[in-house]
């Protein structure tokens, strides 16, 4: 019995330690934004003396910050809508209308989910260049939606197939179509699948920065990653705006994880048993 309570708090120790390790970050990064540089300077670990929210307003107006931000959340809005709508049509065709070779479609699409992002970053270049798209939204969006295809369709696939069929057989002898099934039957049942994917989706590309920079270095949209970057070339060490426009991209993260951090877990698990 003592084993086990001393194994216990050995498992509680090293997850707070974890935890402290993850959040010690974040929170430096947030004391420090509300610092003058000169309070920085002068101490780094002691709480501002008094709150420079002027910070914040430097970031957002003069450093264009704003701007970086407003387009990072159209290109990732639309590419987490987008990734939503095709991923669970493809996910459910292939789960419930009979395709053939439905599995080994699903193995390749899930390879596919692999592929390092470098190894195609040539082939993908010169498609979007040669479509015209450079240096425009879709020039990122499409990309980003190609690549998160795989991943999302593996786990709608997985979830539509844990529906029980009974369900859309009395679906099917009330006279309800194929659309209405999938819309107002399936949907609602695999929500978890649909918050994860959207969890998955907003996290992989509202930091994303090796192709924004390819795609728009040299344009005037800029997605926050590359305007950060090019604050702090600007900015130098003055670090309170800094850390305030650090501060602008992680807080969305971390709101929209914990609005929907309760779906996570059923979104990773619910789709790995079959029903």
């Amino acid at each position: 019995m003592n084993t086990n309570r001393a194994g216990a708090w050995v498992i509680r120790i090293v997850l707070l330690l974890f935890v402290l390790l993850v959040l010690y970050p974040i929170f430096f990064v947030l004391l420090t934004s509300l610092k003058t540089t000169s309070e920085f300077y002068k101490n780094i670990w002691l709480l501002p003396g008094r709150a420079a929210w002027s910070n914040y307003a430097y970031a957002w107006n003069v450093a264009k910050i704003g701007d970086y931000f407003l387009t990072s959340v159209i290109v990732v809005g639309i590419t987490v809508f987008a990734t939503l709508i095709l991923s669970a049509l493809a996910g459910y065709g292939l789960a419930r209308l009979n395709v053939p070779g439905a599995d080994a479609i699903v193995i390749g699409i899930f390879l596919l989910s692999m592929l390092p992002s470098e190894s195609i970053l040539m082939p993908a270049y010169l498609l979007v260049s040669k479509l015209g798209f450079t240096g425009t939204y879709a020039s990122v969006i499409l990309p980003y939606i190609s690549w998160g295809l795989p991943l999302s369709i593996y786990i709608y696939r997985n979830f539509f197939q844990t529906v029980p069929n009974e369900i859309l057989e009395a679906a099917r002898i009330d006279g309800c179509r194929e659309t209405g099934i999938f819309l107002r039957i399936v949907l609602p049942i695999v929500r978890p699948a649909t918050v994860t994917t959207a969890i998955f989706t907003f996290l992989g590309w509202w930091g994303e920065m090796l192709w924004a920079s390819v795609e728009l270095s040299a344009s005037k949209l800029k997605t926050l990653p590359l305007g950060i970057t090019a604050f702090m070339q600007s900015a130098g060490t003055d670090w309170g705006p800094l850390c305030a426009a650090s501060a602008i991209i992680l807080v969305p993260v971390i709101v929209f994880f914990l609005f929907t951090q309760k779906y996570l877990v059923a979104g990773l698990t619910g789709g790995a048993v079959k029903g």
